[in-house]
Parts: structure tokens; sequence; C-alpha cells
């Protein structure tokens, strides 16, 4: 289901006089923290992530209340759901694999930082790894 208006359209805005402004600002995007843009960059990804979040959210939420209207779902069903023990299990172990998967970054800073390794000896083990698929970086 596509939205042609709205806050959430990649379409140029069009305000009521008839002025059209393109969807992308000119010029350099501003910066805040001191380190060629990395950190700005990650606020920018987290902050778009945390958007994604929210409208998926918002759609769980119409679909169980579409659910619950259709008569196909019970109103206090999912908030009184209880997993048996071998699925919460799974889902204890799914979770743990996510979160490492998210935070495996801070992980490899670590590690860097106990067995003092540099930037260099991280891009040799990219470009290995990318020859190994023969693709170089």
């Amino acid at each position: 289901m596509a939205h042609d208006n709205g806050a959430r359209s990649s379409s140029q805005a069009s305000p009521n006089d008839g002025r059209i402004f393109p969807a992308k600002a000119k010029g350099s995007r501003p910066t805040y923290f001191d380190d060629d843009g990395a950190s700005d960059a990650m606020v920018q990804i987290v902050t778009a992530l945390a958007a994604e979040v929210w409208a998926l959210t918002e759609r769980i939420h119409n679909l169980e209340q579409i659910l619950v209207d259709q008569g196909h779902l019970k109103d206090d069903l999912i908030q009184n759901y209880e997993l048996a023990s071998s699925e919460e299990e799974q889902r204890l172990e799914d979770a743990s694999l996510f979160a490492g998967r998210i935070f495996r970054v801070l992980e490899e800073m670590r590690e860097e930082i106990v067995t003092e390794e540099s930037p260099d000896d991280y891009l040799a083990v990219v470009d290995r790894a990318f020859s190994e698929l023969g693709r170089k970086s």
C-alpha cells in the first residue's frame, strides 16, 4: 500500500503556494563531532533505524487491532500469551545471537585494544576476506 503524501513520502514537498522544494537539500551535511563525520553518520543511522522500528511497531499494532476487530484474535490474547519453556529458550538464544550481531563492532573494538591491533591490521583482514570471495575492496 503506497502513500502519495505525508511525512513518509519520498516525493518532493509542495507547500500551499505551489512552490516545489527538492527532496534533498543542497550543500554539505552539518557535522557536530570532530571525527570527519563518522559519529554524525552513526547518529544518523541509529536515528533512521529508530524511525524504521517505530514504523514497524505501528504496523504491528494496526495488524493486531484489525485481527481483534474482525474477531480473529481476542483483545488480551497477545499480552497474556506465555511461551512454552522450549520456545522461551529458543527466543533467548535468538535474542542473544541478534544482540551479538548488532554489537559485534564493540566487541571487535575491545579486541583491538586488548591485542593492540591497528586499523591497518583490520584492513588487511578485510582485504583478505574479499579476495577469498573473489572480490577486492
